[in-house]
């Protein structure tokens, strides 16, 4: 039996979103989002985004038939990148659709700021979405499937327990992928001749290497603290035996 409702959901933009690809240059971010994960909807890359994404695009998911209070949310911001040291998965965020039930009813529409965890529940920025419940008038949207952006990779989602929790299971794969804009990270420049000579460029590269080796320094000590929080969390949870029910 299906449902008579389902989400109209507008992922308008995020912002604090941690550099998972700093090893190689900026993030390309994304959204993924569902209610049930046999139903997941993606919007298209932010290709300048980055740490600070803008979207603004509406995607229609299609509710399970199950009570409204029993039915969350999830929303997944994702690095579009296939290298191959990269964790794609920035972090996860939940909204209960009862929240949105009881604030506005049927038919109207919140606004929302949620915040996006890793699977630690270390805070990974925020992102914020609109969101109506809608009477399907007794018949069911097409169910709503949009492959990931081009070159994306799969991820997993955030383990049971920790920041937000998301199902498990093996439709995580995105099999195909819409056609986007190629992505490179820069363009070749001409070689110039310093004016300094063989001394200034040395010093001015040395001091160029200096400043980037420092950045890359801090990217690592952060995401080193990621994973170790990460990696802590999973075996806790492991230990415990924490399951979704738990939350």
């Amino acid at each position: 039996m299906a449902s008579h409702y389902e989400l109209e959901v507008n992922l308008a933009s995020a912002r604090g979103l941690k550099n998972v690809n700093w090893r190689h240059g900026a993030n390309r971010p994304y959204a993924v989002v569902w209610v049930d994960a046999k139903n997941k909807c993606s919007t298209t890359v932010d290709e300048d985004g980055d740490t600070e994404a803008t979207w603004n695009q509406t995607l229609v998911i299609p509710l399970p038939p199950e009570p409204l209070e029993d039915l969350s949310l999830h929303v997944d911001a994702v690095h579009a990148g296939s290298e191959e040291d990269t964790e794609p998965l920035i972090g996860s965020a939940r909204l209960k659709v009862v929240e949105v039930l009881e604030d506005v009813g049927v038919g109207a529409r919140v606004s929302r700021t949620l915040a996006l965890k890793r699977p630690s529940g270390r805070p990974q920025g925020k992102v914020d979405v609109n969101v109506v419940i809608r009477e399907t008038g007794g018949y069911r949207t097409r169910d709503a499937y949009y492959a990931p952006p081009l070159g994306a990779r799969d991820y997993s989602p955030a383990s049971h327990g920790y920041g937000y929790p998301s199902h498990q299971d093996n439709n995580n794969n995105y099999n195909s992928a819409p056609q986007t804009t190629s992505y490179s990270y820069g363009t070749a420049q001409e070689e110039k001749k310093s004016k300094f000579g063989g001394m200034g460029t040395g010093l001015a590269v040395g001091a160029v290497a200096g400043v980037l080796g420092g950045v890359a320094l801090v990217e690592g000590a952060d995401f080193l603290e990621d994973k170790i929080a990460d990696d802590v969390a999973e075996n806790v949870e492991d230990d415990l035996g924490y399951d979704e029910d738990d939350f």
